[in-house]
């Protein structure tokens, strides 16, 4: 016997299941981003010395750099795009739910506008087809889910982080020419 199920709860499962990997992929990268920082949460840092160039400096000194290693490697962030899935399911009897998850206080202002206290659900199974392909009692979805803009916090915080850079407070050093 065949199992049925909403249409509506076989694509919020097919669609919960693809932001489930999708969090997978973020939380990986966040921990890529997180080896990139001390148990103190701050940006390791090489130690670069560097000639000094402002007018004031004198001939042959240099300035020590702290440079986060965050601002000298690229990053790029990994997102599912696009999504999309192919499946015939059998088609089933339309059976009447409640309707839930609609706000009581905007159901009041909306008046003759306001959704239906009941709502239609399609049944279908999700297998094969089989009997119900040759009744023509099936049904071929295609949905397709594309991702939306990420956040631009990681660009941000790099855009912070190179900001920061500068002269650590060691005075600066004379180096002598050969």
């Amino acid at each position: 016997m065949a199992i049925l199920t909403t249409l509506e709860d076989m694509v919020r499962a097919i669609a919960g299941s693809i932001m489930n990997a999708q969090h997978m992929v973020e939380k990986a990268q966040l921990a890529n981003i997180a080896s990139f920082f001390d148990d103190q949460h701050r940006p390791t840092a090489i130690a670069v010395e560097l000639p000094a160039i402002h007018s004031s400096a004198e001939p042959g000194a240099r300035y020590l750099y702290e440079v986060p290693v965050l601002s000298l490697v690229p990053h790029s962030s990994l997102i599912i795009g696009e999504a999309e899935i192919e499946l015939d399911v059998e088609l089933g009897a339309l059976e009447e739910h409640d309707r839930s998850g609609v706000h009581e206080g905007i159901l009041d202002q909306l008046g003759r506008a306001a959704p239906a206290d009941k709502k239609a659900g399609l049944l279908v199974s999700p297998g094969n087809g089989g009997l119900a392909n040759k009744s023509g009692n099936v049904a071929h979805i295609k949905l397709k889910l594309v991702a939306t803009e990420k956040s631009e916090g990681l660009a941000r915080l790099l855009n912070d982080v190179v900001k920061a850079q500068g002269p650590t407070l060691a005075p600066p050093t004379k180096t002598s020419r050969r």
